[in-house]
């Protein structure tokens, strides 16, 4: 049975010891009841994964020796999902699963439709840590960061191949893309505002996801999924 793992955003150096607080704490010591002499996995979320012995625990802390480490380069294309903003439990729908298919960013933009205007620091709090969660579970090393934004023109500040959901009848099916940095678009429930089509069809390329129109969960879902199959 593989070793329970948890996240810890440090370097791993083999012989040091090092400290899980707050949530990991609670989870390793309270939710896993695990206790010192027991062996568990460490991630750091930039690659690293460790494997660490249970030193000494209280109810503060949990302290671990590293035993062994490795490094696991990054992917050599990366997929940055573009998503406006929406309730807090769509985002965190969208951003576990899109965590699990292998996002490598998340940008939530306030787009001239979105079902909300902004996050507070607790949502976005939470919604780091879904992410956190859904990269332990799903195996993954790298930690997908999470960039809240005003609006969607400011997604274009960013350099790579920009492609947006179209449900337009002529717009070509996504198949793949080639570019090392993908930023990929979904619009909110009610689709794209006139002026925020207009600057998509000028810097970004319209795609046809799926011959049915989405939900806004969904389509960046979707997106992902086809995206990481093409590398």
């Amino acid at each position: 049975m593989p070793a329970e793992r948890f996240y810890l955003n440090a370097d791993f150096v083999k012989g040091a010891s090092v400290c899980l607080t707050g949530t990991e704490h609670h989870h390793l010591s309270h939710v896993m009841r695990l206790r010192p002499g027991e062996e568990v996995e460490l991630v750091n979320g930039r690659g690293g994964l460790s494997v660490a012995r249970i030193a000494d625990a209280d109810k503060q802390l949990t302290t671990l020796d590293i035993l062994s480490l490795s490094k696991t380069p990054p992917s050599p294309v990366a997929l940055i999902a573009a998503v406006p903003l929406m309730r807090p439990s769509k985002l965190e729908w969208v951003l576990e699963k899109g965590t699990e298919l292998g996002a490598d960013a998340f940008c939530l933009y306030r787009a001239d439709h979105s079902e909300k205007d902004t996050l507070s620091e607790h949502q976005i709090d939470r919604l780091r840590n879904v992410t956190i969660s859904a990269m332990k579970q799903s195996g993954r090393l790298y930690l997908p960061p999470l960039e809240v934004l005003p609006h969607l023109e400011s997604i274009f500040e960013r350099e790579g191949q920009f492609l947006f959901g179209d449900i337009r009848p002529n717009a070509l099916p996504l198949v793949g893309a080639l570019d090392p940095t993908i930023i990929f678009i979904t619009g909110p429930e009610q689709g794209f505002s006139e002026g925020e089509l207009h600057l998509l069809d000028q810097k970004a390329r319209g795609v046809r996801i799926n011959p049915n129109i989405l939900r806004a969960e969904t389509a960046p879902i979707a997106a992902m999924s086809i995206l990481k199959r093409s590398l």
